[in-house]
């Protein structure tokens, strides 16, 4: 009797161990499929964002039209990088979600700047706003490229190898700094981060 009570408990241990490794098998293929259609969506926004800069390259300046062509592109690039925010990232692109959201957001105000600066009567400000969102967007975008590709930029993701020495030399900053001024401000203007 006790050895088939043995027998019962070793098939149970094994055919848990068996569920748990198929389960493991199946959240890994789950997340590599899921990588996948994300490198397939994120390769499809590359190609869109490379047609649309060619159209835009393409642009004859002195044609009637270029305005229209113009905007009409950047409507579509705005579209681009939003349906790209919208993605879900999956581990392993730390940081690209949020960039992918600020892209979007600052393509969003460059494409409406741009709309403000050429409909109507030209303005150089619309347009130089405009500009700078554009390239703030596109900084974004090259951060997610590079991310993508198993590179993390250090500009965006910092990490303290020794916290203890570098809080203790902060601290001591931080000191040093509010001995030199007394109104508690950063050298900037700043007030300090508490």
């Amino acid at each position: 009797m006790e050895k088939t009570h043995l027998k019962i408990k070793y098939k149970i241990k094994v055919k848990i161990m068996l569920l748990s490794v198929f389960a493991f098998v199946l959240a890994g293929c789950g997340q590599k499929e899921e990588l996948e259609i994300y490198k397939a969506n994120m390769n499809q926004f590359f190609e869109n964002i490379r047609l649309i800069d060619s159209s835009i390259n393409a642009i004859d300046p002195n044609s009637e039209t270029s305005t229209a062509e113009l905007l009409s592109l950047l409507d579509s690039m705005d579209t681009s990088f939003a349906q790209m925010a919208a993605l879900e990232v999956p581990d392993g692109f730390p940081g690209v979600d949020e960039l992918a959201d600020d892209a979007s957001a600052y393509m969003s105000e460059a494409v409406s700047y741009y709309h403000q600066a050429y409909e109507g009567e030209y303005d150089a400000s619309y347009a130089d706003v405009a500009y700078q969102n554009y390239e703030q967007a596109n900084i974004r975008f090259q951060y997610i490229v590079s991310i993508i590709h198993g590179n993390i930029p250090e500009e965006i993701f910092t990490y303290d190898d020794d916290g203890a020495d570098e809080s203790n030399q902060a601290n001591e900053d931080t000191s040093e700094d509010n001995t030199e001024n007394p109104d508690n401000e950063s050298a900037d203007g700043e007030a300090p981060n508490p």
